[in-house]
């Protein structure tokens, strides 16, 4: 009698221990699913996320190069209103983009794409000018390396820059090309940026206030 109710009680006990354990597996795989089920939905969640883009790209609606330039002129995507400080921070990009240019017409270029990248504090911008602005500052630059007195090619130059400036709606600056604070991001005054040295575009960091066409003459005897 003893050991049938000792039997009795220790198959209750096994009965007992292994629905436990069924229970706990059972659990531990529902657990396991759910994890699935998150991590799953997480990745369709990223899939289909806009794409992050850069600030500087962000201000410019997402627009850049030649479809950039003829949004600024309001030839194209008339419904966009940019910024004051996206104004800004275009005219940096395409000043930049002119001090480019001049630089490889010193260099001896004698074409160039339209399309080149500007890097700035906040990061690259892909710029864009028309090929007559870049055909003509390649040529007028390439007389100012030959002769860096010529009033005639500065004259031009500044004449084409001026038309640039006036289908993009700014005013030109005097000193367009002649500025240090101006070809800093005006948005980020207060950020170090390493020194570079002269030469390259390291001509653009000189602290010098002149006007563009003494600058010129400057720029091409150095």
């Amino acid at each position: 009698m003893h050991g049938l109710l000792l039997f009795t009680a220790l198959l209750t006990l096994a009965l007992l221990v292994y629905g436990l354990y069924q229970l706990n597996q059972r659990v531990m795989r529902l657990e396991a699913k759910k994890r699935q089920i998150a991590s799953e939905k997480a990745a369709k969640e990223r899939a289909l996320a806009p794409p992050q883009r850069d600030k500087s790209v962000d201000i410019f609606h997402d627009l850049e190069s030649e479809e950039l330039f003829y949004a600024m002129t309001g030839e194209a995507h008339q419904e966009l209103e940019f910024s004051e400080d996206a104004r800004k921070r275009f005219e940096l990009v395409i000043r930049k983009h002119l001090l480019e240019v001049l630089e490889k017409a010193k260099n001896g270029e004698r074409s160039l794409d339209s399309e080149t990248m500007i890097r700035t504090l906040r990061g690259p911008v892909r710029s864009w000018l028309p090929q007559d602005v870049v055909s003509s500052l390649l040529m007028q630059g390439g007389i100012l390396a030959n002769d860096p007195n010529d009033e005639r090619a500065v004259a031009s130059i500044r004449s084409t820059i001026d038309r640039l400036y006036l289908q993009l709606g700014y005013q030109t600056p005097e000193d367009v090309l002649g500025l240090d604070d101006q070809t800093t991001d005006p948005s980020e005054e207060t950020t170090d940026e390493p020194k570079r040295p002269p030469g390259a575009d390291g001509f653009m960091e000189q602290k010098r206030h002149f006007p563009s066409h003494v600058f010129l003459l400057y720029f091409y005897n150095y």
